[in-house]
């Protein structure tokens, strides 16, 4: 991507910006890893020794998890790195990537303030800055999308832009599998007569990047698998009643239990969650407005992260007013980016079919304000922008 004359004062403040919120949180809230952060530590420190994707406890060779996070946070863990300052490290790379995307693509529209507006919102944006801390995958795989996005939207007659951007969204599934689905939004940036080739090379070069990965779990796991495999233990939660649309550790069916290979057992998990969608559709259904719910409908995640289990209760007051604070940045962001992404340019039909393959991904699975968050720097590609339509599109 080129960076015109005029986007490189903003680039130079958005950048400063998004280090010093960044490095500011996490001097505020050294948390430890926690939630799904804390096994991919575990499994970063063991391929930052060695002993490559294994299970914790049998040492053999696993799928479950995406490998991409944990891969990348092993790279500064063997450069010596404590664990969380390889996580505020890795984050902070993810981050500045981030906000020179979102600042870059701002730097087409017309309005000269856009680049200014991007790059204040992208550093400032206290979800992200929060999320930041913790070792989960959603920064490194939203920097991934926005910059597959922002690839895209540029000059969208080259054949190299969709090919960059399949590439970066093959990286992108490695860390969360769902990105994939993302795919779709790269012939929706094209001119009408090139989008079935766009999807083409865009799709080619996704699988590319997947490919050694996928081999490898052919040869290592019972059974071929992409990229991970607990798309079935996830499906099964999103028919659990008293998960309510949430995450909800799922007793393991009778029939499942015997199986020792995981990419059986996840199948078998799989087929269980299928019944229980054939025998009521109308309450799963039900169970996915849930979903989509709690995936949009606040953003109270990345407080949780951060908050000490243990804090006394005024420290939940604070929560109370960082959550408000992230919920409110979280609903200016929809409307802006609603207003603003009305005139249907390549960047704007690409973020909305982005946030619709993430709206039918977790109407389907499981809900949870966090996974909007990936969402988020795309959005930014939109609210920042003028009234008037960006000059390239």
């Amino acid at each position: 991507m080129t960076s015109p004359p005029s986007a490189l004062r903003p680039l130079a403040l958005g950048l400063a910006a998004t280090a010093a919120t960044r490095l500011a949180a996490a001097a505020l809230f050294p948390i430890p890893p926690r939630w799904d952060g804390y096994f991919y530590l575990l499994h970063a420190q063991r391929l930052a020794d060695g002993h490559g994707f294994s299970d914790l406890v049998t040492s053999r060779p696993t799928g479950f998890y995406p490998v991409g996070y944990p891969f990348a946070l092993s790279i500064p863990l063997r450069l010596g790195l404590s664990p969380f300052a390889a996580v505020v490290a890795l984050n902070l790379l993810a981050s500045l990537v981030t906000t020179a995307a979102v600042v870059l693509v701002a730097a087409r529209d017309r309005d000269p303030r856009a680049p200014a507006r991007a790059a204040l919102a992208a550093a400032l944006y206290p979800g992200l800055a929060l999320w930041s801390c913790a070792a989960m995958s959603e920064t490194l795989a939203a920097s991934l999308l926005v910059l597959a996005l922002a690839l895209a939207t540029q000059s969208p007659s080259r054949d190299r832009h969709p090919l960059l951007a399949g590439a970066l969204l093959g990286l992108a599934a490695l860390v969360r599998p769902p990105s994939l689905f993302a795919l779709a939004a790269i012939p929706a940036a094209a001119p009408a007569g090139r989008r079935a080739r766009a999807a083409a090379l865009a799709a080619l070069a996704a699988l590319a990047v997947l490919a050694p990965w996928t081999a490898r779990n052919a040869r290592s796991l019972d059974a071929p698998v992409v990229v991970s495999t607990n798309a079935g233990s996830n499906l099964l939660i999103g028919t659990l009643d008293d998960a309510r649309g949430g995450y909800l550790r799922p007793a393991q069916p009778p029939r499942c239990r015997l199986l020792h290979g995981e990419v059986a057992r996840d199948r078998c998990l799989r087929s269980e969650a299928l019944d229980r969608i054939a025998s009521d559709p109308l309450r799963w259904a039900r169970l996915g407005v849930q979903k989509l719910a709690l995936t949009f409908g606040w953003e109270h995640d990345p407080v949780s992260y951060v908050r000490e289990p243990e804090a006394p209760l005024r420290a939940d007051r604070t929560t109370l007013a960082l959550t408000a604070l992230c919920t409110l940045a979280w609903w200016s962001l929809l409307a802006l980016s609603w207003r603003h992404g009305s005139a249907l340019d390549a960047t704007a039909r690409a973020v909305a079919v982005t946030a619709a393959t993430l709206a039918l991904t977790h109407f389907v699975f499981l809900g949870a304000d966090r996974y909007h968050l990936v969402l988020v720097p795309s959005l930014l590609l939109l609210a920042p922008r003028s009234s008037r339509r960006a000059t390239a599109s």
